[in-house]
């Protein structure tokens, strides 16, 4: 076996440019499978961390039919908002949960002098969301909302502009209350005013103090929603899951679940990036077999030699095998190491979309960052050296099942 892998490792550098070139051309599809995989990947946990600081949660937790249905008097009342908090706290141990917040949600209009508007009312509370949402870093005016904000609202962009209100003028909100059919109404002052880069957002939102909108919504001690934010969005769904048989009588919704939108977006641009790399991978793999057959094809009176010599058919099956498979190692090895090295640049530096983009960068409801970072998990660095693997091997049989009979072949020719 051993003179069949010192024949093996000597006939790749028979041609040394052909080796070179064939192992350089699969090197830069490996290199560029890694990166398209860690931007993808990167790019789709940058869209779910803006989802879920920007108004849900990696995991969230409200009434039954909430999320299908809505309603005002949808609420969490004192007993299963504490029960609910009870259960988080429990979790915190076995999870990375960084951040409780409690919201309430309600649709309003919003009026001035010069104007009226239809808006998103939700009830915050400023401190937790000033560390754990991005509302506090999308500000273009004003300050954010603080512990002593009574009647003090951030508004949208879009709001501002059309009730042409600027920090410090005064508004009207209008609303529903719980439990009733009046409706309630609020003189309150714009401390500060937000774009969100997303237009429907801009156009809608009011964020008001939790304490004010509870009162001003006649909520009582009720909240429409516990919103749970973890350092990554991985546990989501098991924490989701096991949410549902702590709290059956409660709606909790994995972010996944929440927005299935985002969901579907992901999938599809996942299957398009699978579908780009099967084209990159077929133009490659012809690339292989040609090398591969080639070398088979100029030796077949050296077959017929080494047939002589006792080398039996199986002997030369493996020995092209074998050169497939130095093939791959020097292709996987140099391929990880192009692919490893411009994946830590672009985790550091990023990719920045704004060359190519002009304005915010947005897709199914989510305003994300325009520089994105490569985001590269083990399991696709190693899924990939396999997939090269698998398929230089793969396309080494043709040649080495023509190897192993061309030494017959090239003796009876003779005789």
């Amino acid at each position: 076996m051993w003179i069949v892998l010192k024949i093996a490792w000597r006939n790749l550098w028979r041609k040394p440019r052909r080796t070179v070139l064939t192992v350089v051309t699969i090197s830069l599809g490996l290199a560029l499978l890694l990166i398209f995989f860690g931007i993808g990947d990167g790019g789709h946990n940058q869209m779910i961390e803006a989802a879920v600081r920007m108004g849900s949660g990696h995991v969230v937790i409200q009434q039954k039919e909430y999320h299908a249905k809505g309603g005002i008097d949808r609420l969490l009342d004192i007993a299963q908002k504490q029960r609910a908090e009870e259960w988080i706290r429990d979790m915190e141990p076995l999870f990375p949960i960084q951040h409780i917040l409690m919201r309430t949600y309600a649709s309003g209009l919003a009026s001035s002098s010069d104007g009226s508007a239809g808006v998103q009312i939700i009830g915050i509370e400023p401190q937790s969301e000033r560390v754990a949402s991005r509302f506090d870093d999308k500000l273009i005016a004003g300050d954010f909302l603080d512990s002593m904000s009574g009647n003090e609202v951030i508004l949208g962009e879009g709001v501002a502009q059309r009730l042409d209100l600027g920090v410090g003028e005064k508004m009207v909100l209008m609303a529903q209350g719980a439990g009733s059919t009046e409706i309630q109404s609020q003189l309150v002052r714009v401390k500060g005013i937000l774009r969100t880069g997303l237009e429907e957002s801009d156009q809608t939102l009011v964020l008001l103090p939790l304490a004010a909108s509870q009162e001003f919504l006649n909520l009582g001690e009720g909240i429409h929603q516990v919103a749970i934010l973890m350092s990554h969005s991985g546990p989501s769904t098991q924490v989701a899951e096991m949410g549902k048989k702590r709290l059956p009588s409660l709606e909790v919704l994995s972010w996944g679940e929440a927005m299935p939108e985002l969901v579907d977006f992901i999938r599809i641009d996942n299957g398009g990036n699978y579908i780009m790399n099967i084209v990159l991978f077929l133009l490659i793999a012809f690339t292989v077999l040609n090398t591969l057959l080639m070398s088979v094809l100029e030796r077949g009176k050296e077959f017929g030699l080494l047939h002589s010599l006792g080398l039996t058919p199986i002997k030369r099956f493996l020995m092209i095998l074998l050169e497939a498979t130095f093939m791959a190692a020097l292709s996987g090895l140099g391929g990880f190491g192009i692919g490893y090295a411009l994946h830590l640049y672009l985790n550091i530096h990023g990719l920045p979309l704004d060359l190519f983009y002009s304005g915010e960068l947005s897709a199914v409801g989510v305003t994300f960052d325009p520089v994105i970072y490569s985001d590269l998990s083990a399991g696709r660095i190693f899924s990939s050296l396999a997939l090269v693997f698998l398929l230089t091997l793969t396309l080494g049989l043709a040649p080495a099942w023509r190897a192993a009979r061309s030494g017959n072949i090239h003796l009876l020719g003779r005789t």
